[in-house]
């Protein structure tokens, strides 16, 4: 995934016993490119905020369209 990509917050996003999110479920556009320590994550534009989340917590619903 790489900045511009449409991405869905996956439900399984947020630990186990945490309140219910209203970004389960949202849609996103990643705007950067990030790391977790050694895992790769993304910051993600969602509601109004960017927010980060791990690679593996995101479905990627659509690609911006490249050229070479």
């Amino acid at each position: 995934m790489k900045a511009g990509d449409i991405v869905r917050i996956r439900d399984d996003a947020f630990s186990v016993g945490s309140v219910a999110s209203p970004l389960f479920g949202a849609i996103g556009v990643i705007v950067k490119e990030a790391r977790r320590l050694y895992i790769p994550a993304a910051k993600v534009m969602v509601g109004g905020e960017i927010l980060e989340f791990d690679l593996e917590e995101l479905d990627l619903v659509s690609r911006l369209n490249r050229r070479l």
